[in-house]
């Protein structure tokens, strides 16, 4: 009978004070199920028991690592308003805050936290962190420090640093608090990240930061990062013509947004409350059929930047088993998903090319540029590819941007000289380049060639300057004054029939690309006709009226030409990846 009495006992409803204890043994547990129970106890709990502060705390706390942030400051705040000097409350409202980017409640309950507990180090971390995101680079340096000094290691404290050295101009010194995190902490994921941005948008050094990518992947490869990072990586081992490192292998994809830039602000507790992606390994091995699903579930969690960069390995898992049909369709996929992305529009072009479609690789390749001005691999890929569907204007500018990008390539060099004397006649700009080359590379495998054309321009040149001697009057001796003759009455000349324009044989694409390169180099006077041409014989050439929207749109006095221009490319291509662009600047100059 004791036995039975035991066992309805231990059925009945716990109290508020029971509740409270096993819903904070639930939480300190972990794992999915034991914080749903954690929820549902404190809640209860909390309901009981409205003036108990750690009961609150414990609420908020269960609530927060729910992902519930909003309903988790409630908590706190009720936590603190119980206990106003505890500085435990204080920190964890400020986290409900941050997290909501409520700054100016989180910089009040972090400055309160530090004020109450002076060597609390993640106080001083996110007060900075605060700071910095109100843009008070100051404090935020003065803060992030304090937390330094109470631990010298810290490798949040200091890669916060670093980002607020970046943030006031100073990478180098951003670099240094860098390498000391990692010193400190040589498998801290974050660190590897901030030297890897830092790297490559600060330093401009493609090398370190392709290495710190490969290191951010190999320490956590189901980062919400990882298809960011996945996406520089290709894009400089292209630059740096490399080859493809494996891409990641994630385990679970969470659904929160991947496509915001990483900081080094010290990450609080979990908030994602997304439905988990099953993610399948993105190696070359991997099956298509899972690649397509992966593609699928990245789609209807919204991430269609994600969804590409997978239809992107796809693809090249096709090119690699010589199928170009379904390699074509996925890289069309990928650059339906993800416009913007140069990379893809790159991948197309070549394929474009191995199938003798020299025309469209060109247009992909222009593409890549225009999203990429710095694509150095697409601007090598279309140079050549100009030349042979006789578009030297295009070409040369090409070449250009590649000498300006790599002063060491020495055939881009030699190539821009070739088209200036060989196509486009200029003599002159063709010696100018050549004798660069000379300077620059005196060993190199054309030189030879180069100085003997430098030889050849040169003597041309001083003939076409020699003066002919015009021959010495003649002397007549007369010894007596000739009669004065009269001159014979004038004669005018025809007037010769002015000479047919010569026929332009080229096709309004090829139209296109020659007016669309001198748009790119700024020479809008010359591009406008050009447009305006292809727009004579072709009112529904879309491109055209987007660039002369673009042309016109440079002077207060064709605005209103810009906004007819574009308001007829919308009418044609609402949903094209510039529609956007275009809207904006037609809301913003609407009178």
């Amino acid at each position: 009978m004791a036995a039975v009495a035991s066992l309805l006992a231990s059925c009945e409803p716990l109290d508020p004070e029971s509740q409270t204890n096993a819903g904070a043994e639930a939480l300190a547990r972990g794992g999915s199920t034991n914080l749903v129970r954690a929820v549902r106890l404190l809640e209860q709990a909390a309901r009981s028991l409205p003036n108990n502060a750690r009961c609150q705390n414990l609420h908020g706390q269960a609530l927060f690592e729910f992902g519930d942030p909003k309903s988790a400051a409630v908590a706190f705040q009720k936590a603190v308003a119980c206990d106003k000097n505890n500085p435990a409350f204080r920190y964890n409202l400020g986290l409900a805050a941050y997290a909501q980017r409520d700054f100016a409640t989180a910089l009040e309950q972090f400055q309160s936290c530090a004020a109450l507990d002076p060597r609390n180090v993640p106080a001083w971390l996110f007060l900075g962190a605060t700071y910095l995101q109100l843009n008070r680079l100051d404090e935020a340096y003065r803060a992030t420090s304090n937390a330094r000094e109470l631990d010298r290691n810290n490798p949040d404290a200091l890669s916060n640093l670093a980002v607020i050295s970046c943030r006031r101009g100073r990478p180098r010194d951003a670099e240094t608090w860098l390498n000391d995190a990692l010193r400190a902490a040589p498998n801290n994921p974050q660190v590897a990240l901030n030297l890897a941005r830092l790297y490559e948008l600060e330093l401009k050094d493609k090398r370190r930061a392709l290495e710190f990518y490969r290191r951010y992947t190999a320490l956590a490869p189901d980062s919400q990062f990882r298809f960011a990072v996945l996406r520089s990586t290709r894009q400089l081992e292209l630059d740096l013509n490399l080859p493809p490192s494996s891409p990641p292998t994630p385990i679970a994809a969470t659904a929160a947004a991947t496509n915001a830039q990483p900081s080094a602000i010290p990450t609080a507790i979990s908030t994602n409350t997304g439905t988990p992606v099953s993610a399948a390994a993105l190696t070359s091995n991997q099956q298509p059929a899972a690649l397509d699903a992966l593609i699928s579930q990245l789609k209807a969690a919204g991430r269609n930047r994600d969804a590409a960069e997978v239809a992107l390995s796809l693809a090249d898992h096709y090119q690699q088993q010589h199928d170009t049909n379904r390699a074509g369709a996925a890289y069309v996929q990928a650059a339906e998903l993800d416009p913007m992305n140069s990379l893809t529009h790159f991948r197309l072009g070549e394929l474009f090319l191995s199938q003798g479609q020299k025309a469209q690789a060109l247009q992909s390749f222009q593409e890549s540029v225009r999203l990429k001005p710095d694509f150095v691999a697409a601007l090598r890929c279309a140079a050549p590819l100009a030349v042979d569907l006789g578009q030297p204007a295009v070409a040369v500018a090409a070449y250009k941007r590649i000498v300006e990008l790599d002063p060491s390539d020495a055939n881009a060099l030699f190539h821009l000289g070739d088209l200036q004397e060989r196509y486009l006649k200029n003599r002159s700009v063709a010696e100018q380049t050549y004798q660069a080359y000379l300077k620059k590379f005196p060993t190199a495998a054309d030189a030879s060639v180069v100085r003997s054309r430098v030889n050849k321009l040169s003597v041309t040149s001083r003939e076409s300057t020699r003066h002919v001697a015009k021959p010495a009057p003649k002397t007549i001796a007369r010894t007596e004054e000739p009669p004065p003759t009269k001159p014979p009455p004038p004669v005018t000349p025809p007037v010769p029939a002015p000479a047919p324009p010569p026929v332009d044989r080229r096709t309004p694409l090829e139209r296109y690309q020659d007016a669309f390169a001198l748009l790119q180099r700024g020479a809008y006077a010359e591009a406008a006709p050009q447009f305006e041409a292809l727009l004579q014989k072709d009112p529904g050439f879309s491109k055209a009226h987007l660039a002369l929207g673009q042309i016109y749109s440079q002077q207060v006095a064709t605005k209103d030409k810009a906004r007819q221009h574009y308001t007829r490319f919308l009418q044609m291509r609402p949903d094209d990846p510039k529609a956007p662009e275009v809207r904006r600047w037609l809301n913003e100059n609407r009178w």
